[in-house]
């Protein structure tokens, strides 16, 4: 029976839904070949969260429904993308003792994921990933895979994800709707990491920045291991507010100008360079200058690079990143964004996408762009999930009642990943 991988990339403007068929290569690597993939634009969402479950919910049918068709199968399950202000991050340690005899077993690291899992937290929020970022073996620090070590203590540094729980269940009923169960949440810069970063910058330091339309999410990985997430309030839509603001005209109309005019190298645009677009209040168009347009983007796009430097310093590890920082998103493409990243970064910066180099056949290329690195790196994760120290958890009890019974099934297989395997 073929193994199939489904994606479902719920953003502020569009979703995405993806599914892939996992096979080996002739090195017994495993590989992904795209079966099926479809979209639509968002409705009901607001900087990462849904604020309207109904329309929210037709939204993501219609990128399922396009999917499917093109697959020719159905979506039975799906990992499932979730960023939002409400996502808050620490860091924790967890314990487990060890028998000697049988060395550092899954078990063992199962549980001292749990407890550091176990972690206080405001009400009505609930961990979504429990991370393992380095392990130590009897006081041996920064251990990649313990497992098979002699030892009699385990211990893990991990990084914790926590959400709300109303937002969460919120973006759980869009998929479980369309009887759909939900594989495993999974915070969007980790997602896109994926799909855009290279293992010598992963390994040696780096910071990704998923740029979209309602919010920028940044994660920080050193030594091939995540030390840091944040989202951050600000996305693709404030550059659009911001020109319609300055040009009294519809959001939409703000948005086309950004995306067929928009720069942030106004000084390289001809002074008498002139576009056309219609205001409120005028039945006619009527012109701007270009350059204008771009020096608005410019100053908003100034203060989202300043913006990342602050949460960079923050962090403590701005000075640990000689990889520097990779932008990926779809605001992310918008000309100008690197040359005005290293100004304000003194880093080096560069545009993450999609490439070929993935071990995914059949992307179009319309998927090889950055509006998708999130949308392919749920895929990639997916892929790899067996193969990563992540625990999963929810709090089963009490169960919303707003949720659909297949909630339970899919529980229940949630917690039958957490044991270990017996084989």
């Amino acid at each position: 029976m073929q193994e199939i991988v489904c994606a479902i990339d719920i953003g502020t403007t569009k979703v995405c839904a993806l599914m892939a068929e996992v096979s080996h290569d002739s090195l017994g690597k495993l590989t992904l070949r795209l079966l099926g993939e479809g979209q639509a634009s968002s409705r009901g969402i607001r900087r990462g969260v849904v604020v309207n479950v109904p329309e929210a919910t037709a939204a993501v049918g219609e990128a399922v429904e396009a999917c499917e068709k093109e697959a020719g199968r159905q979506m039975l399950t799906a990992y499932v993308g979730i960023a939002g202000s409400h996502i808050a991050t620490r860091n924790s340690k967890g314990v487990s003792p060890v028998d000697r005899k049988n060395g550092v077993t899954g078990h063992d690291m199962q549980r001292a994921l749990e407890g550091a899992g176990a972690v206080a937290l405001p009400e009505n929020q609930e961990v979504i990933h429990t991370i393992a970022r380095h392990w130590t073996v009897d006081g041996e620090t920064e251990v990649q895979q313990p497992v098979g070590m002699s030892a009699i203590r385990l211990e893990v540094d991990a990084h914790i994800v926590s959400g709300s729980s109303t937002a969460v269940n919120n973006l759980v009923q869009c998929v479980l709707a369309h009887g759909i169960d939900v594989d495993e949440l999974v915070l969007e810069p980790l997602a896109a990491n994926e799909a855009v970063l290279k293992p010598e910058e992963r390994r040696m330091g780096v910071a990704v920045v998923d740029m979209g339309g309602g919010t920028s999410d940044l994660a920080i990985f050193i030594d091939n291991a995540l030390c840091h997430t944040i989202i951050m309030d600000m996305g693709g839509n404030h550059l659009s507010n911001d020109l319609a603001y300055a040009l009294h005209c519809p959001f939409e109309t703000a948005e086309d100008l950004k995306l067929r005019h928009g720069s942030l190298l106004p000084a390289r645009i001809a002074p008498d360079e002139t576009v056309w677009a219609t205001v409120f209040g005028e039945k006619n168009e009527r012109s701007f200058s270009r350059r204008f347009i771009c020096e608005v983007l410019e100053a908003r796009a100034m203060e989202m690079m300043e913006k990342i430097g602050e949460k960079l310093e923050e962090s403590g590890y701005l000075q640990r990143l000689p990889a520097g920082l990779v932008l990926t998103g779809g605001c992310s493409q918008l000309p100008g964004f690197t040359e005005l990243g290293r100004e304000v970064l003194n880093m080096p910066v560069r545009i993450g996408a999609p490439t070929a180099r993935l071990p995914i056949s059949g992307l179009s290329r319309t998927l090889l762009s950055p509006t998708y690195a999130t949308s392919v790196g749920l895929l990639l994760w997916g892929m790899n999930e067996d193969a990563r120290a992540v625990h999963r958890r929810f709090e089963a009890d009490p169960l919303p009642t707003a949720l659909t019974p297949s909630w339970l099934g899919k529980t229940a297989s949630w917690l039958k990943h957490l044991l270990p395997d017996r084989n």
